[in-house]
């Protein structure tokens, strides 16, 4: 799968998670909190690539990626910041404590061979234990997108890790890069997102 699917199936993911969690979640700013942690999640596992046959749509999603969390804190800020607020509840050591093992699983995942590490359950569970500490209603959002990348993932026909360190991976070799399959699955998300702001 490229980068523009897994930003916005991990967008409509961070939203249906943040949605179920809290029913009538309806301010733009935890809109758009939710869509940018699970946009960031579904790029997460991709910290492991260092090169890819479509560089410019990587560059694209990774820009539309930062655009949404962009947009996300500008929101934030209007609403005089209520997700920092609630973050900031937990204390400072807590926040720093989790920045700390965010940047060291980020840089474990960039060092790890592509879908080892960064596309295992392992490492789900590692990042989503390091927002709670800096940001516990950015988990939802931030796995569910993370889980979308590992699920699109699964539907290719390159093993991913799912149980690193085990060297076994799955693969259901229903789809390649740009093929139907990850069409039907980038329109899917446009609409599940859509769904979710409109509702």
């Amino acid at each position: 799968m490229t980068g523009k699917t897994h930003v916005v199936v991990g967008a409509a993911a961070g939203l249906v998670a943040a949605s179920a969690l809290e029913p009538g979640m309806a301010s733009p700013a935890a809109l758009a909190c939710a869509a940018a942690g699970g946009a960031l999640g579904g790029m997460l596992p991709d910290l492991d690539v260092r090169s890819t046959a479509h560089p410019l749509q990587e560059r694209l999603a990774r820009g539309g990626c930062a655009a949404l969390l962009v947009a996300a804190l500008a929101l934030e800020a209007a609403a005089s910041w209520p997700l920092a607020r609630r973050a900031a509840e937990a204390g400072l050591e807590v926040v720093v404590a989790g920045a700390i093992a965010l940047l060291a699983l980020c840089c474990a995942a960039r060092l790890s061979p592509h879908r080892g590490f960064s596309h295992s359950l392992a490492a789900l569970a590692g990042f989503a234990a390091a927002t709670w500490l800096v940001c516990p209603p950015l988990v939802a959002p931030v796995a569910a997108g993370m889980a979308s990348h590992l699920a699109l993932d699964v539907l290719g026909r390159r093993a991913v890790r799912l149980a690193w360190p085990a060297r076994r991976g799955v693969c259901l070799g229903l789809c390649k890069t740009d093929g139907i399959v990850e069409a039907c699955c980038l329109v899917a998300g446009l609409v599940v997102a859509a769904y979710v702001i409109l509702l």
